[in-house]
């Protein structure tokens, strides 16, 4: 793994503190993870003809994978009502996340919403996937086989988090605060539960399916903000802070909690379905 580590985050760091010069250099930061996990494959001689697509299961399975997205934005956007409050004041332009914080005529953003449902699939194309091979596709399943799922997932949350500390403390992603060592606990704190759900949704629909999950999460968060603006760059009350976490916590418990009994009912109808065929069995052959 030391080629995936030295790939993901030498040259993304190093892309991330280009950021400072164009925000461009995010985005080809996001696929240094893939690059990285690419160059293991090959040294392991595990690489397929086609790594970057074989796992591509169609629009309308793929969507599915951005469940937790949606409840997780809906559910900060309606508890911080009653928490946050709505904004005091309205602003002649709003605050929107494209690479870094820019501000936008409250039209233009209100009028590119329904445009919102296409971010996961646009954001998987053109950016998560390189995160995702790399973190989900690579590293995770790679712990796993050492620590198990549970233990794998917080090691990749942890990890996932830290990659970002140059982006979040010099270009001040998320937060738009440079050098604020609490936004970078802050994120980390909001990367460990949401690695647990990519982990969900790659055991459920594979690598492009945490991409899309991924690409919601960046898509849709924003919209916290249209209702909440007077939080950005808040390390408690943001959807980037502890507020954020907590709330995604919740999220991936209740995601965590439906998969598993989703997966003792399986179990359970498999059971007492081989029953049923074995009493036919012998019953046919009484017959």
């Amino acid at each position: 793994m030391i080629l995936f580590f030295l790939t993901a985050f030498g040259l993304g760091w190093l892309f991330q503190l280009l950021a400072v010069y164009s925000p461009f250099w995010l985005a080809a930061t996001m696929w240094t993870p893939a690059l990285g996990a690419l160059l293991e494959l090959k040294r392991e001689g595990r690489l397929k003809p086609r790594p970057l697509g074989g796992d591509w299961r169609g629009l309308k399975t793929l969507y599915k994978a951005t469940a937790p997205a949606a409840f997780w934005v809906a559910l900060s956007c309606l508890m911080s009502f009653f928490f946050v409050g709505p904004n005091p004041y309205t602003p002649t332009a709003i605050r929107v996340y494209f690479l870094v914080p820019v501000e936008a005529p409250g039209w233009v953003v209100y009028a590119a919403l329904p445009l919102a449902l296409a971010a996961p699939f646009i954001n998987a194309l053109i950016v998560t996937f390189g995160e995702e091979f790399g973190w989900r596709g690579y590293l995770l399943p790679k712990l796993a086989r050492r620590m198990g799922w549970i233990w794998a997932s917080a090691v990749v949350g942890v990890v996932w988090g830290v990659w970002h500390t140059p982006a979040i403390l010099v270009v001040g992603h998320n937060y738009g605060r440079p050098w604020c060592l609490e936004c970078l606990g802050a994120f980390v704190l909001l990367t460990l539960p949401m690695s647990f759900l990519h982990t969900w949704a790659y055991l459920k629909y594979g690598v492009w399916g945490a991409a899309f999950l991924h690409g919601a999460v960046n898509g849709w968060a924003g919209a916290y903000f249209l209702l909440y603006p007077h939080t950005f760059g808040d390390v408690v009350w943001s959807i980037t802070g502890l507020y954020g976490a907590a709330t995604l916590t919740v999220t991936t418990a209740a995601f965590w909690l439906l998969a598993t009994l989703v997966a003792r009912a399986t179990k359970i109808e498999n059971l007492l379905t081989s029953v049923e065929n074995k009493s036919l069995d012998i019953r046919l052959k009484r017959a």
